[in-house]
């Protein structure tokens, strides 16, 4: 189904029954990430699978928008579709939207899953200075036979970025990387539960763990022999976490 929210068409899907659970996908995917769930999940829940602004089958967002513009939007979908008090399940990118929206908005939601998330940015280190300067000194080499390009794909890709494939949302990813959730988590008082992979080399279990302190009423489920996509790895085990928890 699509909605239109503040002049912003979005693709959406509603299925199930029950108390209603929100899914906010990943960084480059779309509802169809939480596909292999929506069997085991259906009879217990009622699903919204929301592609959020930029991707799957929805409009991209007409400015730059950061962490702030994607709750906001979040947050009129939930009130122009009525849901009471939803619970909310976010992956990585879609996880950082859930620590905001609790943060913001603490009446608006009841309890809030986060699954591998991003938000919580690392402390500059000798490696993340290091990245930033191969990336400028990049920008100043002439591009000889297309030689900036091939080294801009190495460079990324070896310190695994999406920014090469950000596409029209490049200016929004760049703006999203600069914002740290940190004192957004401080301020959650909702029942969280937190299920992370235990060799996630995106957002190392290290992350993952600095939440569960910051939360004061979360606990952490972790995964072992599992990456960046627990739901997805084992979707029979995440499924009983999240069944069990709301």
């Amino acid at each position: 189904m699509y909605q239109t929210i503040k002049k912003q068409t979005v693709y959406y899907q509603k299925v199930g029954k029950g108390k209603d659970l929100i899914l906010l996908h990943g960084w480059k995917q779309d509802v169809s990430t939480w596909w292999p769930l929506v069997d085991l999940l259906k009879d217990h829940f009622t699903l919204w699978l929301l592609d959020l602004p930029g991707f799957g089958k929805s409009e991209n967002p007409k400015k730059i928008w950061g962490m702030e513009e994607y709750t906001n939007f979040v947050f009129q979908f939930i009130k122009e579709n009525k849901i009471k008090e939803p619970a909310v399940l976010g992956h990585s990118f879609g996880g950082a939207v859930a620590i905001k929206l609790a943060s913001i908005y603490p009446d608006l939601i009841s309890k809030i899953i986060l699954d591998a998330s991003s938000g919580i940015r690392p402390k500059p280190t000798l490696t993340n200075r290091l990245a930033k300067s191969v990336a400028k000194l990049i920008k100043i080499l002439p591009n000889v036979f297309n030689s900036k390009q091939l080294l801009r794909l190495w460079f990324y890709k070896t310190i695994q970025s999406d920014y090469l494939e950000a596409g029209d949302l490049t200016e929004s990813f760049k703006k999203i990387l600069t914002q740290d959730l940190t004192n957004d988590a401080k301020k959650i008082s909702h029942e969280t539960l937190i299920i992370w992979g235990g060799d996630d080399k995106t957002v190392p279990l290290k992350r993952g763990l600095t939440l569960y302190q910051l939360i004061k009423n979360s606990r952490i489920e972790i995964m072992e022999e599992t990456g960046h996509s627990p739901h997805l790895k084992n979707p029979v085990l995440f499924t009983n976490y999240v069944k069990d928890f709301i």
